[in-house]
């Protein structure tokens, strides 16, 4: 097991968990090295802001899902975020299921459904692999909502909005599809693609959820904006308002970067989920006119970061490992695979299909 912490607070004597590369493929230390001054030193001026070491054999309630050393943040076990999803998962069926029998929303059943994940979200590095948990368990409605929330979350916390803003985000980020609660299952659940009627009520969901929660009295206005916002564009082409840039409220444009990621990477009726790289390259290329460039590069840094030395499937059916990302063309990263190196982004007639479990 590794865990990753900042060059500027790693204590020395901690041996690399991963081989590190320069930016032109060369192997500059090797995994296992034990770290000192003049390494950190060189790691630094080349760059580097981070990195992954073993975990301290005497701390056995460490876990790869940690936060870096010196973040301040707690050790978290494997089990309690996918546990604390679930549970939150639920609670959004019951808010979803009062709301389509004609009753309003509590506010302090939202409160709770935030409060059974939040934490969790702060402090666990890569969510990617518990939210593939949850999509496995559970009907696409809820789960998206809940997985909107945590992604809303990480992109805010890279953003560096304060603790209350980040966490109105992530009610925010929750309720963002409440309004499909008033529009028919029949609609919402049709395995194939909508008719023109029907994709016309599916458009008026945000509206729906703009009133739901201006009900609910949530303190913030940005949450309402947000739920009302979520599926505007940035060059003006979006609904139901058709508002462009600025002009779009900033939970709005933060969640709507999360809601097409997750959307991308879950499996639909009518298509399989998408690998993260390659949905990570829909992103990019969104952030022209769709999405807001600064929440979009936010996420792919995240989603790179996390990638980076991970292992991975190719077309070829070879195993190889990441060893340096692309983010300008995130799904053709430089990957090892043995004793040699590849370089996906001239090699174009390979890819990656997935990662190693």
């Amino acid at each position: 097991m590794f865990i990753r912490t900042d060059i500027t607070s790693l204590p020395l004597g901690r041996r690399l968990a991963q081989d590190i590369y320069s930016f032109d493929g060369q192997l500059l230390m090797s995994k296992g090295r034990v770290l000192q001054e003049s390494h950190l030193q060189q790691l630094l001026q080349r760059g580097y802001d981070y990195i992954y070491i073993l975990e301290d054999e005497n701390k056995d309630d460490m876990h790869e899902s940690q936060i870096s050393e010196g973040s301040g943040f707690k050790s978290l076990t494997n089990e309690q975020l996918p546990k604390a999803f679930s549970t939150s998962v639920e609670s959004m069926r019951q808010m979803m299921d009062r709301v389509s029998s004609g009753h309003m929303i509590k506010t302090d059943e939202v409160e709770e459904c935030i409060d059974l994940i939040y934490d969790h979200v702060l402090q666990t590095y890569n969510v990617f692999k518990h939210l593939q948990d949850l999509r496995n368990k559970d009907e696409y409605t809820l789960q998206h909502s809940v997985s909107v929330g945590v992604l809303s979350i990480k992109i805010g916390q890279s953003l560096g909005l304060d603790a209350d803003k980040l966490k109105n985000l992530g009610v925010a980020g929750i309720l963002h599809d409440v309004g499909k609660s008033m529009i028919s299952l029949d609609i919402i659940n049709k395995p194939g693609p909508l008719d023109a009627s029907e994709f016309q009520e599916v458009q008026k969901h945000p509206v729906y959820g703009y009133q739901i929660v201006n009900e609910i009295k949530l303190g913030d206005h940005n949450i309402a904006q947000a739920v009302l916002q979520h599926h505007e564009h940035q060059d003006g082409n979006g609904y139901p308002l058709g508002v462009r840039g600025d002009k779009i409220n900033c939970f709005a444009r933060i969640i709507a970067v999360a809601d097409v990621f997750d959307a991308l990477t879950s499996d639909r009726p009518y298509r399989s989920r998408m690998p993260l790289l390659q949905a990570a390259d829909i992103i990019v290329k969104s952030s022209c006119g769709q999405l807001d460039p600064l929440a979009s590069r936010r996420l792919i840094s995240y989603i790179l970061d996390i990638t980076t030395g991970e292992k991975v499937i190719l077309s070829t059916g070879e195993e190889a490992t990441v060893i340096l990302k692309n983010e300008v063309d995130p799904a053709r990263p430089l990957v090892r695979i043995g004793e040699r190196f590849l370089d996906l982004k001239t090699s174009r007639d390979i890819f990656i299909k997935g990662f190693v479990s």
